[in-house]
């Protein structure tokens, strides 16, 4: 009458299937949108909402889309081993990440100190009210962020030496109402595409 599993297995076939689908259409997608592997300069009315932003200062994270997004970092700063090839004149994609709360996870990459000290804070200022003592704070912290360097820090501050020397331009592909999976789909068919970015360091 039936066999589970033979249910099972079909059950992940068809799940394989879609991912692989969802991954080709993201590839496809990147290769229509980062011609000749460039970032244009503004993105057509015809192509998902994208945002392009130069960051110098933490005030320019105001621009970053908050909400579920997938992101690419690039500088001009030499990353050893980078041999992404997405480039925005003489930037190169050095990381691509994904998230719920993109605009906070691009402050935890980019200016990390003041990631830190104010997840800290706001930790403290939580936990110290009485009806949340003993109580773990919800928000996540994100231990791994971009690395420069194998085995180097985690997560950098453009705003302080050596980094302020160099540009940084941060690409935002706004997804509301995406899942992690989804995203994380489109970080593999980005790797596809271009090659890994050497600063996705997994640890």
């Amino acid at each position: 009458m039936y066999v589970v599993t033979a249910m099972k297995s079909e059950l992940n076939n068809a799940v394989q299937v879609a991912q692989e689908r969802v991954k080709i259409q993201f590839a496809d997608a990147f290769r229509a949108i980062y011609q000749r592997n460039r970032v244009p300069d503004s993105f057509g009315v015809d192509t998902p909402q994208i945002d392009r932003l130069v960051i110098t200062g933490r005030s320019d994270l105001a621009g970053v889309y908050y909400k579920d997004g997938f992101y690419i970092i690039l500088t001009d700063r030499p990353v050893e081993g980078n041999s992404c090839k997405l480039f925005a004149g003489n930037l190169r994609a050095i990381y691509r990440g994904e998230c719920a709360t993109t605009r906070k996870r691009v402050t935890s990459h980019l200016f990390h100190s003041h990631y830190k000290a104010d997840y800290s804070e706001r930790a403290t200022r939580y936990q110290s009210k009485p009806e949340n003592r003993g109580k773990t704070f919800y928000e996540a912290f994100w231990p791994h962020c971009l690395k420069l360097e194998a085995g180097g820090p985690s997560g950098v501050d453009i705003d302080q030496d050596p980094n302020r020397n160099y540009s940084w331009l941060v690409v935002v592909h706004q997804m509301e109402g995406s899942s992690q999976e989804v995203r994380k789909l489109a970080e593999l068919a980005f790797d596809e595409v271009f090659g890994h970015p050497a600063g996705s360091r997994d640890a």
